[in-house]
């Protein structure tokens, strides 16, 4: 009998002994694994993302992804240092999105002054509307480039002569000859007189 204690006794001070060392053990490999780390990051953690984050837009708006590397592409790459992503321009993406495709931030052409067609929205709805793309496009950019910007920073968003997805040097306003520039003031400032006029449709 005094034998079978002595060998439960025995076998329990094993068990317990290797329970404890094995706990150190864990505890010293997760320590010097930390301290690895610290010492690559200074003590912060870079996440990287694996997945591409524009991946459940890109299922349905497949063209999307393509006319995102024109305008808003490779030069934003190289001015950022990353990728742009679709919900940064088009944010308020909620979870009903699917059901209620308004709710998505959009870029139409709007102006300030009624014409016969066109969207009307006052001084604050365009300073608002042309929000996003002044983040980045900033007035003093904007002026750099040219007065049209100026004049029309508060009477027209910028959806209303620049086509966003496009490639800017091969599809958007840069690209267009002046002759073609000048007719899409024409288009707008001509529809303002047909509104005075009573002309419209």
């Amino acid at each position: 009998m005094g034998n079978v204690k002595l060998a439960i006794r025995t076998t329990i001070s094993f068990l317990l002994f290797i329970c404890i060392y094995g706990f150190n053990f864990s505890v010293t490999a997760e320590s010097s694994g930390s301290q690895n780390i610290g010492a690559n990051t200074d003590g912060r953690h870079e996440v990287t993302f694996i997945r591409d984050s524009d991946n459940a837009c890109t299922q349905c708006h497949k063209d999307s992804k393509e006319t995102r590397q024109g305008t808003h592409g490779e030069k934003v790459v190289a001015e950022l240092g990353r990728d742009l992503k679709c919900v940064e321009c088009h944010n308020s993406i909620g979870p009903d999105h699917r059901e209620n495709p308004s709710q998505v931030t959009k870029f139409s052409a709007a102006q300030s002054q009624i014409g016969t067609h066109k969207t009307l929205l006052d001084f604050d709805a365009i300073l608002k509307a042309t929000g996003n793309c002044t983040e980045c496009h900033t007035s003093e950019r904007l002026q750099e480039k040219t007065w049209v910007h100026d004049v029309h920073a508060k009477k027209a968003t910028c959806s209303s002569c620049h086509v966003i997805h496009a490639d800017g040097e091969k599809e958007g306003m840069q690209a267009l000859e002046r002759k073609a520039q000048i007719a899409q003031c024409v288009d707008c400032h001509k529809d303002f007189n047909l509104n005075k006029e009573g002309k419209g449709d």
